[in-house]
This record gives C-alpha cells, sequence and structure tokens, in this order.
C-alpha cells in the first residue's frame, strides 16, 4: 500500500492587509508620497526615513515643512540652568538636525513651498534657531505661530533677500503689540494682528496693495524707512495713529505701467515730465486720515525716492510736522484751525545742474512749499500766506562735489521754520 508523498513544501501565506498596503504606498512616485507626507510634524517625516531605502530621504522633498519648535524643550516647567534662567531644556541637536536637513534640501535644489513654524519668540535660545530655519528652509509663503505673553508682546522678523509672504497665526497674533519687518523682498500678505499698537517697516517691498486700517486698526505709531510699495495708492485711515514716519517711501507702479490708464492731463504742466519718465517707476497717492496724529515726519533722499502724484492728509490734532525733500504734483493738508502745528520745517533741496531722475528745478518745491502753508494757516486769506510766511524761510546756496566726480556743483536748499512761523501765530 503506498502511502502519498509529502511534496517538502511549506504552504505560503498571505501577506498580511497592513503590509500588502504599505507596498503599495512605498511603490507610489517619491513626489507623490512626499505630498502625502507633508501632512505630517516634519519629525514624524524624518522618522520615515528609517523605513527602508526608497524612504530614506523622504524628508528632504516633502513641500511643506511643519515644526513646532517648542516640541524640542523638555522641563518647560522647570529652570534647569540657573546661569541663563530660562526654563527647560532644549534640544539643540535635533533642531541641529532639522536645520541640516533643510541646508541639504537647499543644495539638491529641493524647494520648500510652505514653513509652518510654531515658536516662542520670547526664548532667545528658540529665536536664534527659528531665524536659521527660516533663512535655511527659503519658502515662497512662511506662516508663523507665535505664542506670546499678553503685555509687552514683540515680533522682529529679519530676512535678507528671501521671497517670503509670511501670515502670523495662532494664539500669539490676538496678543501681538509691536511687529517689526527688516530687509524684504517681497511682502504680498498682510496678518489681521488686531492688537498690533507698533509696527516698524525697514527695507521692505511690498507687491501689491497696503491698507493698515484693515489688519491693524488699533495701530498708534506706524514707521516706514526704505519701503516700496507698488501700488497706485495708499490711505492711511488709522483712528488711534499718533506718529507717523515716511523716511523714502516710494508709492508707485512697476515701470512701464504709468500712462495705460490714459489719465494724463495734457494741461498738466507735469505732463510731459511724466511722460519723459516712462519706463521708469509711475508716481502713485497717499492719503493720510488720522484724527489723533500729533507727529508726522516725511523725508525724501534726493534722486531716491519716487515722487507722489497725490498727498493728502486730514489731522485736526497735529503738533509737529517735518517734511524734507519728497516732491508731491498735488499736496492738500488739514490740519486743524490756529493753534494746531506748533514745531517743526518744511525744507526741499534742488540742484538745476543735475539731470537725476527725481530731482527738480526749486520753482516746483516753492508751489509745494506755498500749498503746504495754505493748509497750516488756514485762517488767513490764500493770497497773504506768501508774504506773512516769507521772514521764517531761508535760502541757502551752496557746492558739493558731484557723485563719481570731482566736479564741484551748486545746490540749494529752501527752509520754512514752522516752529519760529508758528509762534508768531498762537501769541
Amino acid at each position: 500500500m503506498k502511502m502519498a508523498r509529502s511534496s517538502g513544501s511549506a504552504t505560503k501565506m498571505p501577506k498580511a492587509p497592513a503590509a500588502a498596503a504599505a507596498d503599495r504606498f512605498t511603490a507610489l512616485p517619491l513626489e507623490l508620497r512626499a505630498q502625502i507626507a507633508s501632512f505630517l510634524p516634519f519629525p514624524e517625516v524624518a522618522r520615515l526615513a528609517v523605513l527602508s531605502r526608497p524612504w530614506r530621504s523622504i524628508h528632504l522633498h516633502t513641500p511643506v515643512v511643519d515644526l513646532d519648535q517648542d516640541g524640542f524643550l523638555y522641563f518647560a516647567g522647570d529652570i534647569v540652568d540657573h546661569r541663563t534662567s530660562l526654563p527647560g531644556l532644549l534640544d539643540d541637536d535635533a533642531l541641529l538636525g532639522v536645520r541640516d536637513a533643510l541646508l541639504r534640501c537647499a543644495r539638491e535644489r529641493t524647494a520648500v513651498d510652505v514653513l509652518k513654524l510654531d515658536y516662542s519668540a520670547g526664548d532667545p535660545r528658540i529665536r536664534r534657531h527659528a531665524d536659521r530655519i527660516i533663512a535655511l528652509a527659503d519658502a515662497s509663503e512662511v506662516v508663523l505661530s507665535v505664542p506670546y505673553p499678553i503685555f509687552g508682546a514683540r515680533l522682529e522678523l529679519h530676512w535678507n533677500d528671501y521671497n517670503l509672504a509670511p501670515a502670523i497665526a495662532g494664539p500669539g497674533a490676538a496678543a501681538l503689540r509691536e511687529m517689526e519687518l527688516n530687509n524684504m523682498e517681497e511682502l504680498r500678505r498682510w496678518p489681521h494682528l488686531p492688537s498690533l499698537r507698533d509696527l516698524t517697516l525697514t527695507i521692505v517691498n511690498v507687491k501689491g496693495p497696503f491698507a493698515p486700517a484693515a489688519c491693524f486698526p488699533l495701530l498708534e505709531n506706524l514707521c516706514m524707512c526704505a519701503t516700496n510699495i507698488e501700488h497706485p495708492r495708499v490711505d492711511i485711515l488709522l483712528p488711534a495713529l499718533n506718529i507717523l514716519h515716511m523716511d523714502d517711501v516710494d508709492v508707485s507702479l512697476p515701470a512701464g505701467d504709468l500712462g495705460r490708464g490714459g489719465d494724463e492731463d495734457d494741461d498738466d504742466p507735469c505732463c510731459g515730465l511724466r511722460r519723459h519718465r516712462r519706463g521708469r517707476p509711475a508716481a502713485g497717492g497717499s492719503a493720510v486720515d488720522a484724527p489723533q496724529l500729533e507727529v508726522l515726519v516725511v523725508k525724501g533722499t534726493l534722486e531716491w525716492t519716487v515722487e507722489y502724484r497725490s498727498f493728502t492728509l486730514c489731522a485736526p490734532r497735529l503738533r509737529r510736522l517735518t517734511w524734507c525733500g519728497q516732491y508731491a504734483e498735488r499736496v492738500a493738508i488739514d490740519a486743524g484751525w490756529l493753534g494746531g502745528v506748533s514745531k517743526g520745517k518744511i525744507q526741499f533741496v534742488s540742484n538745476g545742474e543735475r539731470e537725476e531722475p527725481y530731482s527738480r528745478d526749486m520753482k516746483y518745491y516753492r508751489a509745494q512749499m506755498l500749498q503746504m502753508l495754505q493748509g497750516l494757516l488756514q485762517d488767513l486769506p490764500p493770497e497773504t500766506v506768501a508774504d506773512v510766511a516769507r521772514p521764517y524761510m531761508t535760502v541757502k546756496t551752496y557746492t558739493v562735489e558731484a557723485e563719481g566726480t570731482s566736479e564741484m556743483i551748486p545746490e540749494e536748499r529752501l527752509t520754512c521754520n514752522l516752529t519760529a512761523l508758528m509762534s508768531t501765530r498762537t501769541r
């Protein structure tokens, strides 16, 4: 009787459903896997690198980097290092690993589209890492979630020559009171910060409209220095604004936009000058309506700042006005009746020998000064303002060395001493 022989081979067991799903996931293209992994926090994305060879560099390709730096702080409730009096123990090695990964992304030219960064800006250790992470990511969009203490909250961002469009969210947005932005090449989107009181922009290029009332309704101090706003008009309508500094602030359209709307007036004496300057930034307008404004400083560096098409000011509580160099084709100032402005000056510098794009003959500056004085001396008939102000106006002629040459050329400075003028009007 023959016995049945065993085949000697074990029966194959089917793969577990989870393993089969994992294999199908691994089989996806790298770009798609990176897109899916980007929904995870960045440290978890980095852990995927230990799964297998196809996952080894997944964290170098994720288009979104979501990082909570506070997660690298241990024993946050205790003072570990009494020399610094800072709470907790920061895992510097882990954060350096994140920075190293972003550096490798930059070297391999794998772009980070969005950087989501949550960190405590009040901790200098964390802030130092945050600054480097922002720079290394070089993301086209940066979303910051910054938890701040309720009082004295301040955020200062220095992003040198990186194209960034920051948004600030999280619990810090409602408590932030001071914000300073420096060296921003491209700013397209503004965060809504309902409690912001102080905003400083230094060397910032704003691509599009700037309407602070919509984003910072309680703003009290606004300082803009070497800032370019690529928009035909800026409206600063802030009921609580107390101090406004505009130092070399260009409000203009990009080169080539001038004249497209057909709004040039052939009877306008400045029309020919604008046509001559086609190809350069087209002058825009500025309007300031601030019932609590007490200090206004406007400065324009000769040959640097683009002229304004118009400038209007409504500030019935204005006390100090300093205006130096900034030309506007039309100026309308309403600073209240007599007894308002008591300090300041209006000053212009001209050199007729120069052929710079924004240098004008002194007669244009005289006309603008007269327009401004008529707004400050509303109790006088317009035809008498020049005679009243003349004793407080000085003209100084001197020579300066032309840039790039040793040639000495004449320069003229016209100044109206508002402090002296207005003191006689209030006696």
